[in-house]
């Protein structure tokens, strides 16, 4: 299942820390009210509302602490990484729906939301299209890429994570650009591997190079026209049906899927 970034907790944690000016005086005493109260209307279990306090309303210190799971309560009770986690999402739906006066902050959560594999819908978080996310791929790829043999591994990071944060920033066409690079790359670094092995040469460009580890048995011809396939996928630029930024989430996931399949082929060369 998705599952909320560390990236995105910077932004609520920034959001969060809004909502108080936005909403009232700053004064201390108004502050201790004004959490207490929010909290309480949200639904925040007493232990949630009274670890806020002691905290001073400090969200740079709230967040990582629950992100980490390890909470104290005033009781001396430690609370459990899965309740502590159920609490993040709950913060997160809040600043979401609560930062209404500030629009980048508030679009800035959404965006990160998507690369999670999340959306908020009737104050909830709920999951895109099943358990897939851009931040679950990524760290899944970079995985692959560090037990692999690869040259350029650092260009190749370097491509994904450009991606992420070029979507991010709402900039959809840009990131498929770098997520489709991180895939060329990948592919041209397996294709040296693959002739080093046999005699015959793939030649230029992507086609060339899948029809190569075809001919080489490497790839099945199912494989060969899955690839070719993705690639004009993300290569295009019309998807009627499509808004840019679905087509900036699917094309980047897609991107980074092929890369680990192509890892996962290949691993008798890496």
């Amino acid at each position: 299942m998705p599952q909320l970034s560390q990236r995105t907790l910077g932004k609520v944690t920034t959001a969060l820390a809004k909502l108080y000016s936005q909403d009232q005086n700053d004064t201390v005493f108004f502050s201790v009210d004004y959490w207490r109260n929010k909290l309480f209307e949200r639904g925040f279990p007493e232990w949630l509302r009274r670890f806020v306090q002691d905290k001073s309303h400090n969200w740079t210190v709230i967040i990582p602490e629950l992100f980490e799971g390890k909470v104290k309560t005033r009781d001396h009770y430690y609370v459990g990484e899965a309740v502590c986690y159920s609490m993040l999402v709950k913060l997160t739906a809040m600043a979401y729906e609560d930062t209404k006066s500030y629009n980048l902050i508030r679009e800035a959560i959404r965006l990160s939301l998507q690369l999670d594999g999340f959306e908020v819908a009737d104050g909830l978080l709920r999951p895109i299209d099943g358990p897939v996310s851009v931040s679950e791929e990524k760290s899944r790829l970079l995985a692959f890429l560090r037990a692999s043999r690869l040259g350029r591994k650092d260009v190749i990071s370097q491509h994904i994570a450009d991606a992420e944060d070029l979507f991010s920033q709402g900039k959809h066409h840009p990131a498929i650009g770098e997520a489709r690079s991180a895939l060329q790359a990948i592919l041209d670094e397996t294709i040296k591997l693959a002739e080093a092995k046999v005699t015959n040469r793939s030649g230029g460009g992507f086609k060339n190079q899948v029809e190569f580890l075809e001919r080489e048995t490497i790839f099945s011809n199912d494989d060969q026209q899955a690839f070719l396939s993705a690639w004009a996928f993300l290569s295009s630029g019309n998807h009627p049906g499509l808004s840019p930024e679905e087509h900036g989430r699917i094309g980047t996931i897609l991107s980074l899927e092929f890369s680990q399949i192509l890892l996962i082929k290949c691993k008798s060369l890496l």
